[in-house]
């Protein structure tokens, strides 16, 4: 177990005890799922059902279906009645991963079911009654989404009785090794082979990346590494990471934090492009007036049209 989950263990009897939703933050690959996971594993529900859904990437109609589950014909290809995740979780979690990306249709038919505890199938007229633990995750600002309008204000108030951050891999290098220790077990495991020892050479090269894909990218670079190492020995060389980046910092030697990148990054963009903001926007990707708030927040000037 690693010492951020033994941390959660520690501070967080209350999550455990009560049946409060739960919203959990973090980047992508930090492990928002594994969360999740053991928050079942080790709350009342435990003995119950698990069942995840991840919003991204869905349509509004596949979302709901998703969710609420349909009844035959409700639409074009509903050849049959089907029930959906909050049916099939019943009594036991829900678990909404990426919530943040949920389309803005389906929100306030989400909050119902929570705050009333029943929904309906879509093309059904009967109320379905339902008992479940709500897990949301999100990489997303959902704060800023509110305030964006691009969240339901009342739903995320719902959702986020408990919230939970999970700081990034890079944040925790008290976990990565242990991590990895436990990804080679699994990994080698899977291989019917050895655990394979991590050199030191290994453990330091671990421990200085600065891991942006999070834990995810760990157990991909160990998993890659134990299908092209032979011997149950790796080294830094195996690991075939590329040479670790020098992240930007302050003059006191201190790591920049995610607002003084962002700054550091606008000003090196509109540097680029002479201060045009409009196409300084088309490089960040972002609307022209999105760039210009973005500029006031951070104390830049606005350059020229």
């Amino acid at each position: 177990t690693s010492p951020q989950i033994r941390r959660l263990d520690e501070r967080t009897g209350l999550m455990l005890e009560w049946d409060s939703p739960v919203l959990i933050l973090g980047e992508t690959g930090s492990g928002k799922g594994v969360l999740a996971r053991w928050i079942h594993a080790h709350g009342p529900r435990r003995e119950e059902a698990f069942v995840n859904l991840n919003c991204a990437g869905l349509t509004r109609e596949l979302l709901e279906s998703e969710l609420f589950g349909h009844e035959r014909g409700a639409f074009t290809g509903a050849v049959n009645p089907k029930p959906g995740m909050l049916e099939v979780g019943h009594r036991g979690i829900v678990f909404l991963d990426e919530i943040g990306d949920m389309d803005p249709a389906i929100q306030p038919k989400l909050l119902k079911a929570l705050e009333e505890k029943t929904f309906r199938r879509l093309g059904d007229v009967r109320d379905r009654h339902v008992d479940i633990r709500l897990i949301a995750s999100t990489n997303l600002d959902l704060e800023e989404m509110v305030r964006a309008k691009k969240f339901r204000d009342d739903l995320y108030y719902r959702i986020s009785t408990l919230t939970l951050r999970i700081p990034p891999l890079r944040e925790r290098p008290e976990d990565i090794l242990v991590l990895a220790r436990n990804i080679l077990g699994n990994v080698c495991g899977r291989m019917g082979r050895p655990v394979a020892d991590l050199t030191p050479d290994a453990e330091a090269l671990l421990l200085r990346y600065p891991w942006p894909g999070n834990i995810r990218e760990l157990a991909n670079v160990l998993e890659r590494s134990m299908i092209l190492v032979k011997g149950d020995t790796l080294d830094a060389t195996g690991l075939g990471l590329d040479a670790v980046p020098q992240l930007p910092s302050r003059e006191d030697g201190h790591l920049l934090t995610m607002k003084e990148m962002e700054r550091l990054h606008v000003e090196r963009v509109l540097a680029r492009t002479g201060g045009n903001v409009t196409e300084a926007a088309a490089i960040l990707g972002m609307a022209r007036r999105t760039l210009y708030d973005r500029l006031r927040s951070l104390g830049l000037s606005a350059g020229r049209e």
